[in-house]
């Protein structure tokens, strides 16, 4: 990791990759319009793209059951405002694969009027072409489990976000859903990572001229032992069904 790894083009020393990679994780906020105890909501975790001039955050399909999705939002820096999208698209989920388990919300207009959540916003440029064990460096999940939130709204209105990294290799037994990319862990888990679902996946592949990361996907299932993410692929085939927005 001392070397320099390419990310869209730029070198970013390997010492700060981990960080510079999971500013794009976001916890998943959906605003309680009414309720002024528990104002939000966190049922998990999301993903922050910028794709084809469009500002958009990721999630997976299950994570949205019984919510009213005009809802989803993200907080603002200082944690004042909840800001909520222009809009969403999504699959009508089937039994077939797991490519139809995500949604994408646009934050294109609020991104234009409130610039201090540009940065959140991942470039998504390129793609890897594959994931092969033999080039890949390492994976890296990002998310925010359940478990370790500092939910404090009742007695003192606050909130105190927990963002997990977890450095992954590609499992030895790979999905027959060619969809989805199975990673393990490095290191055995201490905390549960329920909750991580809808985070962002990176990885980091060996390529001409050096190391270069690339966005992998989001994660639709997270355990102990193993994580399953929908591959980029799958995700940019359904961005570009729906794009322009």
């Amino acid at each position: 990791m001392r070397l320099g790894i390419s990310l869209n083009g730029v070198i970013i020393p390997g010492r700060s990759i981990e960080g510079v990679l999971a500013r794009h994780a976001l916890s998943l906020v959906i605003y309680n319009e009414g309720d002024e105890t528990f104002k939000v909501s966190l049922p998990g975790s999301a993903t922050a793209i910028h794709y084809r001039g469009h500002h958009l955050l990721l999630v997976a399909q299950h994570q949205l059951e019984g919510v009213d999705e005009s809802r989803v939002g993200m907080l603002t820096d200082d944690g004042s405002r909840v800001i909520t999208s222009s809009g969403r698209r999504g699959y009508h989920p089937t039994l077939e694969s797991d490519a139809n388990d995500v949604v994408a919300f646009n934050f294109t207009d609020p991104v234009a009027n409130i610039p201090e959540l540009k940065p959140r916003f991942f470039d998504l440029t390129t793609i890897p072409a594959h994931f092969k064990a033999d080039i890949t460096l390492a994976a890296l999940i990002v998310g925010f489990p359940s478990a370790v939130q500092d939910y404090d709204l009742y007695e003192n209105n606050r909130l105190g976000f927990y963002r997990l990294h977890v450095a992954c290799l590609p499992h030895e037994e790979q999905p027959t859903d060619k969809a989805l990319l199975r990673v393990t862990p490095t290191r055995a888990l201490e905390i549960n990572p329920d909750g991580m679902s809808g985070g962002p996946a990176f990885v980091i592949q060996d390529a001409e001229g050096g190391p270069r990361a690339f966005f992998a996907g989001i994660v639709l299932r997270a355990g102990r032992e193993d994580f399953y993410v929908l591959k980029s692929g799958a995700i940019v085939a359904f961005l570009d069904s729906v794009l322009p927005w």
